[in-house]
Formats: structure tokens, C-alpha cells, sequence
């Protein structure tokens, strides 16, 4: 792989990566230097000089706007259709209990989806007698028929889908346009799970017109934990009502409970959240888009990645799941135990995962890891596979 010239600098800020052996980026991803000081100084000057007053107030004020704003730019979005969350979960959740369910309709989603995208689905089963469409689809199967089985299951009744635009089982990148278009067709409702795609695969949510979009500041993004961000295009402020409901939520409100909602997405904001977080947030967000750069991130990151495949690709005893088309999410299946495998890799000072269900071994190459750490990284994972 080529140098590039900003390589070092960036990787600097990266100090766990420089440490070694971390390939676990789509699970919690290294704290950026940017985000640890910005954290580490806010939380300073909250320690002496308090959190209450106009002065605090205002840069309360500013680091939530100026969160927003960036992350709208990360997803080609409007401010105002952005809100702040805690996670990807949150906006999974906001969207799935605001739509207004009626008997008869269904959700459709599939078999890899992400907990945090599935479950408030079983709950809207459980409590609302949603049916649930789970397209049977498994990596290793051809990645084209995924959102063809996604658009045949989707019919009149269906009033929402939940997809995730990278699967955390195997980083595969599923294609949304003929999704969206069969949903919109019918008249459903395009949630996405945006949390391995966000700080690693260019994003344009205008372009593919999904009603909701959900992203996690602490993976890709190199953010702190307990961050995220739910966009929401303008037309979904009409279908999606507030399940939860507090005094960021409201433009204003009456002692007998009356209130009016944020005139934008917004409204799904909640209560106070910790600030030093918010900021790290922001920190992490303007390193990766003003120094960083998604679409230079992306391409690296598949290079990596997809030379790690073809060195793992037709080994004995070992099959890769990881499609053609995919980003640093890297996940294979052996004939020793996936916990087994885990377990070995840790022996030999290289962290990666599991993933429930399938038994395979996912490991993470990201943009800030070089070619040498990735070749040995495939090398103990040969070596970790062995029976």
C-alpha cells in the first residue's frame, strides 16, 4: 500500500492502536487524542468553576450545536434534522415505538441484524402483536440476494423496516436503493442501523432517502462511548411521535403536562447528558472530517481489509464470510470454536470477537492499522485456527 504522508500524524492520535493488537474497532473503536483532551478539559473546567450559570449554559449550548452540525455534515444531512443520542440503540428504539401501529401490520428486518435493532422489534411483537418478518439470509450466501429477499418480504402491511447499512456479522455493505424504494412503494417506514458505517463508509442520507438514520460515536468514529446521533428526514416528524419525553424535548410546556415538541428531530432529545461526553463527541467528529476525511478512511480501510481476506480466503479448515463488497468488518468461520479461537488470539496479544449465532471470529481492520499489523494479524489467526 502506497505511504501516505498524514499516515504518522493521525496515527499519533491513536495511541492504542500504536500499542498493538487492537482489531476491535466495530465493537468500541480507539479514543481519538482529540476527543480525550476535549473530554479531559471539560470535565476540568466542570470540576472548578461548576456546571450551572450562563457561562456554562452558553458552552453547553454550543457543544450540542456544534455536535449536530458536524454530524450532519458526516451524513450529508440538515442540523435540525439531526438529534443526539446515547448510542445507535436509541435511535433504533425512538423510531421503532414512534410510528403508530395498527393491528394487521407488520416489520420486516433480517437475520443479522444487530440487537440493538432487532429487540425493539420483539418488544413491539411482544406488546403490540406486530408481526415480525425476519428474512432468512446468512453470510456466505451471494450478498445480491440480501435486499432482493428484503424487498419480496416488504407488502402493504409493512410499516416499518430496520436494516443495517454494514452488518456487524461480516462488514458486509448492503445495497439500500432497491430496499427503500419497495418500502416507499408501499408506504413503509426506512430505518437504518448506521453504527458500522458511520466514520467508515462515506454517507449521503439525502441521496438514499431513508427516513431514519441512527450512528454511534464510538466505534469508527473514534469518539467517546455513550454518544450518537439519530437523523430523521423532515417528512418522518409526522409519523414518528415522542415516546420519551423531557424538558429537551420541548419548545414549551404547561403545569398540567401540555407541551409543545421542538419544531425539528430534536424533539427526541431528552434530558441533560453528560457533557464532558458531548464534547469528546464533537472533538472526534471534527478530527475525523477535517483531518481524517470519510472517503480517504473508506477506501483504506476496505484495502486492508480485503487483503486480509485473500490471505485467509481457501485456507483449510478455515471459510471467510466477509462478501466482496464490505468495509474493515472481517469474519470467519473454523473448525476450532469461535470462543476457542478468541481466546487464543488474546494469548498471543491480538484483541477480536465473537458474534452470537454464527460462531465466527470477527476482527476489525481499520485505516490506522498498517499493512505489517495486518499480516500479523492473519498470521495468528492461522495460527489460532489450527486444531
Amino acid at each position: 500500500m502506497t505511504p501516505d504522508p498524514r499516515f504518522a500524524a493521525l496515527r499519533q492520535a491513536l495511541p492504542v492502536i500504536g500499542a498493538g493488537g487492537y482489531f476491535n474497532s466495530g465493537y468500541t473503536g480507539p479514543l481519538c487524542r482529540a476527543a480525550h483532551e476535549a473530554i479531559i478539559a471539560t470535565s476540568t473546567r466542570e470540576f472548578g468553576t461548576g456546571r450551572m450559570g450562563a457561562a456554562a449554559r452558553a458552552l453547553r449550548v454550543a457543544a450540542h450545536d456544534s455536535a449536530r452540525e458536524r454530524t450532519a455534515r458526516l451524513l450529508g444531512a440538515g442540523a435540525g434534522e439531526v438529534a443526539l443520542t446515547h448510542h445507535t440503540t436509541d435511535g433504533m428504539n425512538a423510531v421503532a415505538h414512534g410510528l403508530d401501529w395498527r393491528p394487521g401490520d407488520n416489520a420486516v428486518t433480517t437475520r443479522i441484524e444487530h440487537k440493538g435493532g432487532l429487540l425493539p422489534l420483539g418488544v413491539l411483537r411482544e406488546r403490540r402483536g406486530v408481526e415480525l418478518r425476519t428474512v432468512d439470509w446468512a453470510p456466505g450466501e451471494p450478498q445480491h440476494e440480501l435486499p432482493r429477499r428484503i424487498a419480496a418480504a416488504i407488502d402493504a402491511r409493512t410499516r416499518l423496516v430496520v436494516v443495517s447499512h454494514v452488518s456487524y456479522v461480516d462488514g458486509g455493505i448492503l445495497d439500500l436503493a432497491p430496499v427503500v424504494e419497495a418500502a416507499h412503494r408501499h408506504g413503509a417506514f426506512v430505518a437504518v442501523d448506521g453504527a458500522q458505517s458511520a466514520g467508515v463508509l462515506p454517507v449521503d442520507v439525502a441521496a438514499m432517502d431513508a427516513d431514519a438514520y441512527a450512528v454511534s460515536g464510538q466505534k469508527w468514529l473514534c469518539g467517546p462511548e455513550g454518544t450518537g446521533a439519530l437523523y430523521l428526514h423532515p417528512r418522518g416528524l409526522d409519523r414518528v411521535a415522542q415516546t420519551f419525553v423531557g424538558w429537551a424535548s420541548v419548545d414549551t410546556w404547561e403545569l398540567d403536562g401540555h407541551f409543545v415538541p421542538n419544531a425539528d428531530v430534536t424533539r427526541f432529545e431528552i434530558g441533560t447528558r453528560g457533557l464532558p461526553q458531548v464534547a469528546g463527541f464533537d472533538a472526534a467528529l471534527g478530527w475525523h472530517l477535517d483531518e481524517v476525511g470519510t472517503a480517504w478512511a473508506a477506501k483504506r480501510t476496505a484495502d486492508l481489509a480485503e487483503e486480509a481476506r485473500q490471505t485467509l480466503t481457501g485456507r483449510p479448515g478455515l471459510t471467510v464470510l466477509t462478501p466482496d463488497n464490505h468495509t474493515g468488518l472481517l469474519s470467519v468461520q473454523t473448525e476450532v470454536p469461535a470462543e476457542t479461537v478468541v481466546e487464543r488470539m488474546a494469548e498471543r496479544g491480538f484483541t477480536v470477537r465473537t458474534i452470537q449465532g454464527y460462531d465466527c471470529v470477527r476482527a476489525c481492520v481499520g485505516w490506522f492499522h498498517t499493512s505489517d499489523e495486518v499480516v500479523a494479524l492473519t498470521g495468528a489467526l492461522l495460527e489460532a485456527t489450527r486444531p
